[in-house]
């Protein structure tokens, strides 16, 4: 193996008090302005999310049928498509995965 002297010396970088605070000052104002954006993201969020809650719960006191089952044609559609409520056909069309959501309210 070859022996490689390295004479290599790295320039210290001087930075006065006055130039060290300015460089902290830009620092903070740009974690403090993505902090309040991002706060400001997740207020709208959750304004939107109870307004639209709000909006369904209005919608659903207003309608006339309140309950799937009962609606004419959701049962026209089993009766003429699906067969029968939890049925594999019915469970592979018509049903979703749940997310449970409560903690972004």
């Amino acid at each position: 193996m070859a022996n490689y002297d390295y004479d290599y010396v790295e320039k210290a970088v001087e930075v006065s008090r006055r130039e060290f605070v300015g460089i902290l000052g830009v620092v903070g104002a740009v974690l403090w302005t993505s902090a309040y954006v991002a706060t400001d993201l997740i207020q709208d969020r959750t304004k939107y999310i109870k307004m639209r809650a709000q909006g369904l719960y209005k919608d659903d006191g207003k309608s006339k049928v309140r309950q799937s089952h009962n609606n004419p044609a959701v049962t026209e559609m089993y009766k003429n498509f699906a067969g029968a409520p939890l049925s594999s056909l019915s469970e592979e069309l018509f049903h979703t995965r749940y997310v449970d959501r409560t903690k972004l309210v």
